[in-house]
């Protein structure tokens, strides 16, 4: 596997944000407080430790923006079906660099008596960048390691599991689907359904008709849509976005993601977040 590669792999997205966010901001004003270095030690002041607990509360605002503000308004760009290594890498680097940014901004308020100008900007970029980025690049890749090393062992059991316990579809019975405003529907059979993937307020359903894989969208959400499945067991919910029809599934395949579904007679993937992996293998269990 050459490099180009190896950074197109699938990459699990960070999932507890507020623990990230607060144990970085953290480790930033404690590691300036203890150690403080890059000449810190040579400041003298009275308010000293709230001034570099400061950077740890620059570094917790920028987190936040980034992390949920930007990602919120760019929700297509940072869905993890669609992320890679390459870029949680270059999102990690923006990020870096919107501390560094933000450290650089902090300290010219701070002490109004330095000229806050292109030089001071990059010095703070390449101290920023140094302490960070070869702890980020050494995470990244052994999580990535770690979590696919993890999920392929995962993918060999569940194929096993789905060839043992695999539920029959409910060949007889009819779903009948409304959307939110009660006018909009689809009726079809269990057999012909294979899974629905959620998107914001809408919802896509896959189903076979005429022998070609069909693709209905609702203005509805995941949550809804399980109610109209009640009766079918065979009915899973394997990810944040996505619930399957396990008859349906003809094995899986493990990556640092999670495990990928593949479906009979459907060429679309269906993904299982890690998170879900144990909660579908007993269920089919």
């Amino acid at each position: 596997m050459n490099l180009i590669q190896y950074l197109k792999q699938p990459f699990p997205k960070a999932e507890s944000k507020w623990k990230i966010i607060i144990f970085i901001s953290l480790f930033v004003a404690i590691f300036l407080i203890l150690l403080q270095p890059f000449g810190i030690n040579l400041y003298e002041s009275n308010k000293k430790i709230l001034v570099l607990a400061g950077y740890g509360l620059v570094t917790f605002i920028v987190l936040v923006i980034n992390l949920f503000i930007i990602e919120r308004i760019f929700h297509k760009f940072f869905e993890e079906k669609n992320w890679t290594i390459w870029k949680d890498f270059v999102w990690l680097v923006w990020v870096i660099f919107t501390i560094g940014l933000g450290n650089a901004l902090y300290t010219f308020f701070i002490f109004k008596n330095q000229e806050l100008n292109f030089q001071i900007l990059i010095v703070f970029q390449l101290v920023t960048f140094i302490v960070s980025i070869f702890p980020i690049t050494i995470l990244i890749i052994t999580k990535q390691n770690y979590l696919l090393k993890k999920n392929l062992g995962s993918a060999s059991d569940f194929n096993k599991i789905i060839e043992q316990g695999k539920l029959s579809a409910s060949h007889t019975q009819m779903i009948h689907f409304f959307a939110d405003n009660e006018k909009d529907f689809i009726d079809f059979n269990m057999d012909d359904f294979f899974f629905i993937e959620s998107s914001g307020n809408y919802i896509e359903i896959y189903y076979l008709k005429e022998n070609k894989v069909f693709r209905k969208t609702f203005r509805s959400t995941l949550k809804r849509a399980l109610e109209f499945f009640k009766t079918t067991p065979e009915i899973i919910q394997c990810h944040r976005a996505f619930i399957v029809n396990s008859s349906k599934i003809n094995n899986a395949k493990g990556n640092s993601q999670g495990l990928i579904l593949h479906l009979e007679n459907c060429e679309f993937e269906v993904p299982v977040s890690r998170n879900y992996v144990d909660m579908v293998r007993n269920q089919i269990n």
